[in-house]
């Protein structure tokens, strides 16, 4: 079980880290053109450690969460995570869907 855990935990990051390149390549677009004016891709009460306005240092900070809990196996590891993984996709996926339109 945990291997097929791990097997999915890691498509998704890769999934999500493709994802974040291109949405980070349109995001220096729209701060080139002066659009893209905030802090921060997640509120501080978001979960995520770090506090970025690109999408790559919360793609890191998922890979290192991944590495922690293929070392540990702790379920609380794994359960933010997965909570992690899941805004991720929500927000790239808003972001794409705005940006494209």
């Amino acid at each position: 079980m945990t291997d097929k855990i791990e097997k999915q935990l890691i498509e998704n990051i890769s999934q999500l880290l493709k994802r974040s390149l291109v949405a980070d390549s349109a995001l220096a677009e729209l701060k080139t053109s002066k659009q893209g004016n905030f802090s921060a891709i997640f509120a501080k009460d978001s979960g995520f450690k770090c506090n970025a306005t690109t999408f790559q240092p919360y793609i890191e900070e998922i890979a290192d969460e991944l590495l922690l809990w293929q070392k540990n196996n702790e379920q609380a590891v794994l359960i933010a995570l997965v909570k992690k993984i899941e805004q991720l996709y929500k927000v790239i996926g808003e972001f794409e869907s705005h940006y494209k339109n």
